[in-house]
C-alpha cells in the first residue's frame, strides 16, 4: 500500500526517472509533477519532473538549472536534503529527500488547530528553515500551509521551486507577482520584489493559521483576491486565539513596512530565547 498522501501513478506517468523507480504521485504544480520514488537502495525520495511541454523551452531549462543550483545551496534539517538532478535530461528532474507527514493545511483541515506547544515548535522550526534559506541568498516567496510538512522531528519547508536567488537581479526585476492570494506580503502587492522580510511576513501568517485555522487577514482560500489584498495592505492582522507569548513576534513580523519586521535570524534567536526561558519552569515540575 502507498503511504498516506501518495496517489497511484497515472497512465501517462513514467516508471523511472534517471536511477529512480517511481511508486506514486505526491502532487503537481505550475512547473511540473512531484513523484514518490525509490533509489537503487530502496531509500525513499521525492522526484520533481518538469512538465514535458516546458522542456523544449531553453529559457525554462535555464530557470530549472538555476532552481537546481539554488536548492543545492540550502542546507538545513528543516528543509528536505538535495539528492540529485539533471537539468539536461529530456524531461529535467530534481530529487530531494522524501519527507512523510501531513502538511500544516492537511493537519488543520483533518484534526483542527495545533495546540500551543506544537504552534511554538512550528514557529521556531520554520524560522530555522528561513534562516538557512536566506543565508543561501534565496527568498522562498510562497511560504504557506500547503508548503510545510509536520514531522515528529519538526517542520520541513517544501517547494523552493518558485523561489528566486536574491543575486538573480534580472529575474527579480522582470518577474511577475509570485505567491498565493492572502499569503503575499504588502510590498509584493505594491509591485516591490520580495525579500527575506517578505518571507517573515508569511511566516507569521502561517503561525496564525496553525493556531486559529484562519490566516491573519481572513480564512485561507476564502474571499476574492481583491478583498484579501486590501486587508493585507490596509487592515491590522487578526491575532485572536494565538498563544500570548508569540503575539509580540507575530505583530512585528506582520508590520506593513518590511523595514519594521525582524530579519529571519533575529526572529529565530528571539523565539529560541523564549523557548529556553520556558525550560526551567517545565523542569521544576518533574
Amino acid at each position: 500500500p502507498l503511504p498516506p498522501g501518495v496517489q497511484p501513478l497515472g497512465a501517462g506517468d513514467p516508471l523511472r526517472v534517471g536511477p529512480f523507480r517511481l511508486v506514486g504521485r505526491l502532487g503537481s504544480g505550475g512547473m511540473g509533477v512531484v513523484y514518490a520514488a525509490l533509489d537503487d537502495a530502496d531509500r525513499r525520495v521525492a522526484v520533481k519532473c518538469a512538465h514535458r511541454a516546458y522542456a523544449r523551452d531553453p529559457e525554462f531549462r535555464a530557470r530549472f538549472a538555476r532552481e537546481v543550483a539554488m536548492v543545492r545551496r540550502v542546507r538545513s534539517t528543516a528543509v528536505p536534503a538535495f539528492v540529485g538532478a539533471d537539468a539536461r535530461a529530456g524531461v529535467p528532474w530534481l530529487v530531494t529527500e522524501y519527507v512523510p507527514g501531513p502538511t500544516v493545511a492537511a493537519a488543520v483541515r483533518d484534526h483542527g488547530t495545533l495546540d500551543e506547544a506544537d504552534v511554538a515548535a512550528l514557529a521556531l522550526g520554520v524560522a530555522e528553515a528561513l534562516v538557512a534559506i536566506h543565508a543561501a541568498d534565496v527568498v522562498h516567496r510562497d511560504l504557506k500551509p500547503g508548503n510545510v510538512i509536520l514531522t515528529p522531528d519538526g517542520p520541513r519547508v517544501l517547494d523552493l521551486g518558485i523561489a528566486r536567488a536574491l543575486a538573480d537581479s534580472g529575474l527579480t526585476r522582470t518577474g511577475g507577482l509570485v505567491g498565493t492570494p492572502g499569503w503575499i506580503a504588502p510590498e509584493q502587492l505594491r509591485g516591490t520584489p520580495a525579500t527575506g522580510r517578505s518571507d517573515v511576513f508569511t511566516w507569521a501568517n502561517l503561525v496564525v493559521y496553525a493556531a486559529t485555522g484562519s490566516g491573519a487577514f481572513g480564512a485561507f482560500g476564502a474571499g476574492d483576491t481583491g478583498t484579501l489584498a486590501r486587508r493585507v495592505l490596509h487592515e491590522p492582522p487578526d491575532l485572536d486565539g494565538v498563544p500570548g507569548h508569540l503575539r509580540p513576534h507575530l505583530e512585528r513580523a506582520l508590520a506593513k513596512d518590511p523595514e519594521e519586521r525582524p530579519a529571519s535570524a533575529e526572529l529565530r534567536d528571539a523565539l529560541a530565547a523564549a523557548a529556553a526561558d520556558e525550560l526551567p519552569t517545565s523542569a521544576g515540575h518533574g
